[in-house]
């Protein structure tokens, strides 16, 4: 069942140079925090955000008409480019948007490219293969201004050769591709993002001296935290509409419980996980740790917000036919969902420096009993499967109190510890 585009979506850089302590993660992260300058989201970027409200609604709508893993999968394959250009334009702006007043504009003129990308997606990408790359091209033509703004004025101390390289190099790519026949053509679009990735990962140059000495912590994850609210509420919305379609008892029940699982969820996220990211992330910029601040920011949010369309796309199937036992793949979907969530998170703490052992007295609770909810109730109604989901997180959350109050404890990754970054 195809449902419209929603729109329910929702200062001053650091220049400090780290001192011997927290390169040797030996400074306090209240003490880090505390030191780091705070930046609320603009508003211009809330309103570049009502774009990605259409992406997640036409991504779900995506899963659920055709919930097979061959969809699951188009989906990941044509979500990580629209995932990308956010990010990145999150980024540019959290480095310069202060700075330069003209920023908040060019967040908002990208905003076409974004939605070409979507209107593809949702119209079929076969047939308009051709929008989605000219999206994609349009975003980082408007990126590649972002960065010659800071460069010309001699503010950003990245080299020329690396956004001519990121953005110019990448849009001809994804221009070139228009004129190619598939599957050629996805061949080109891999290698453009793929381009991107590795510029990241092998060559940061003065590209890791700006996340520096000019990230503010506390705005990246804001951002995040915006669009993960996004996912959210996509769930939420679709449990609303699949009962007003179909306004049964059944219904009703499924509505519930996938709303308490939303909000078990975003509990989890916004009590245990952001938090102690922030003071993990703070720590590894103090400490100079490129590597992990890029793959919490940027890839590792990927995989939350992915894991998280699958739930949503699983409750709006679950309210639609609340009586009849869940398919296989509906189950796969809200397993994979949840265990994802918690291999997401659980890979931020490893990544932030926590022991393995701590992260994994909660994430091995989280896969047994999400998998047990799903798995072991194929012969009950939707909404009792949601139920069952929605009891193993409520246990998750008693766990994780458990483990953040024991005495002597080994952090396991849910609550405010302190912590420290690994390059």
């Amino acid at each position: 069942m195809h449902r419209r585009a929603r729109m329910t979506g929702p200062a001053v850089p650091a220049q400090n140079a780290p001192d011997s302590r927290a390169r040797t993660g030996l400074v306090a992260p209240d003490l880090l925090q505390a030191e780091q300058p705070r930046r609320a989201a603009d508003w211009y970027e809330l309103f570049f955000d009502l774009v990605f409200v259409a992406v997640i609604a036409v991504s779900a709508d995506l899963i659920e008409g055709d919930p097979r893993l061959s969809t699951v999968v188009l989906f990941v394959l044509l979500f990580f480019p629209l995932w990308w250009a956010w990010v990145n334009l999150m980024v540019t702006n959290n480095l310069y948007g202060t700075r330069f007043p003209v920023i908040g504009a060019l967040v908002i003129a990208a905003m076409p490219g974004a939605a070409a990308m979507a209107i593809a997606i949702s119209g079929s990408i076969i047939n308009y293969g051709w929008l989605y790359a000219a999206g994609a091209a349009y975003i980082r033509l408007v990126l590649l201004v972002m960065w010659l703004i800071p460069y010309v004025t001699r503010v950003a101390v990245v080299r020329l050769w690396r956004p001519l390289a990121y953005n110019l190099g990448t849009a001809a790519l994804w221009l070139i591709s228009i004129g190619v026949p598939a599957p050629g053509r996805y061949w080109l679009w891999a290698l453009a993002v793929a381009a991107e990735v590795s510029l990241l990962a092998f060559h940061p140059g003065g590209l890791a001296n700006e996340i520096y000495d000019r990230a503010v912590v506390s705005h990246l994850l804001e951002r995040v935290g915006l669009f993960v609210v996004i996912v959210i509420g996509e769930a939420v919305y679709l449990s609303v509409t699949g009962l007003v379609a179909l306004p049964t008892i059944g219904g009703g029940a499924a509505a519930l419980f996938g709303f308490l699982v939303c909000a078990l969820l975003a509990r989890a996220f916004f009590r245990w996980g952001a938090p102690t990211a922030e003071r993990g992330l703070t720590a590894a910029q103090q400490a100079h740790s490129y590597g992990a601040m890029r793959d919490v920011v940027m890839y590792l949010p990927f995989v939350l917000v992915t894991a998280l369309t699958l739930i949503a796309a699983a409750i709006g199937i679950a309210v639609v036919d609340a009586s009849a036992p869940m398919s296989l793949s509906v189950r796969t979907l809200l397993a994979c969902g949840i265990g994802g969530f918690y291999l997401a998170n659980a890979a931020v703490g490893l990544r932030l420096g926590r022991p393995i052992g701590g992260i994994a007295l909660l994430l091995v609770p989280a896969l047994v009993l999400s998998a047990a909810a799903c798995f072991l109730s194929g012969g009950l109604a939707a909404w009792a499967t949601l139920a069952l989901a929605a009891l193993a997180l409520a246990l998750l959350e008693v766990v994780s109190r458990m483990l953040s109050t024991r005495p002597g404890r080994v952090h396991s990754g849910v609550g405010p510890e302190p912590t420290t970054a690994n390059g």
